[in-house]
């Protein structure tokens, strides 16, 4: 199916970015480069952008704030071995860590990891009730491109060639990052600082996607 999409895009729209929505998204972003032959920056999958919404909904409703004031991301797949990003946390401008310390909140480490197995299952969940996943994400790829037409060079989890990056070095790759989105696609990862274990959440959800793609032999 994809060759029939593809390649048809490429010759009648060559300059253009291609927004991959699909999934397994990770996988057939990367499908997606191969066969377009385009530069990595104007390949883009939609990532854990709208994971990353989620996760800061739940956290935000945890701690009764708005959650236009929690920064926080979702990275690597966009499925089960995706990387909660605790350390990184901020709440009005403030480390998690301290403003949990001045409001008197304990946040306990099964609490977090609930938070994420929410934003993990969600879709399902979803799925379960009505059939199918729309207006969400729809929602959040509209976002995407609008970042993208009007030129914001805004910073959103997507999907990007992840190669070289925090030590992921197995082989072409595409999973999320933090990136700075414009007019000409992908114009840098921002160097978002991750803990050590962190790192290796992420180099294991990559391992994951490459297992799969392994198997597609392009």
């Amino acid at each position: 199916m994809w060759l029939c999409i593809v390649p048809p895009l490429v010759k009648y729209s060559p300059e253009t970015t291609l927004l991959v929505v699909s999934n397994p998204v990770d996988v057939l972003t990367y499908v997606a480069w191969k066969l377009s032959g385009f530069p990595s920056n104007r390949v883009i999958g939609s990532g854990t952008n709208l994971d990353s919404s989620r996760f800061r909904f739940l956290i935000a409703d945890h701690l009764d704030v708005n959650a236009q004031d929690v920064q926080a991301y979702i990275v690597g797949e966009h499925g089960d071995s995706s990387v909660a990003l605790w350390s990184g946390i901020s709440v009005g401008g403030v480390p998690v860590l301290s403003f949990l310390e001045r409001q008197q909140i304990a946040l306990e480490k099964e609490t977090l990891e609930k938070i994420h197995q929410e934003v993990v299952h969600s879709a399902y969940e979803v799925i379960s009730l009505k059939g199918y996943t729309s207006w969400a994400i729809g929602y959040s790829v509209a976002n995407l491109a609008r970042t993208i037409l009007r030129d914001q060079r805004r910073i959103h989890p997507v999907s990007v060639l992840a190669k070289g990056f925090y030590g992921i070095d197995g082989g072409d790759v595409f999973l999320s990052l933090p990136a700075q989105l414009g007019r000409s696609g992908v114009l840098g990862v921002t160097n978002v600082h991750l803990t050590d274990e962190e790192i290796e959440q992420l180099r294991n959800s990559a391992k994951t996607i490459l297992e799969v793609q392994s198997q597609l032999g392009i």
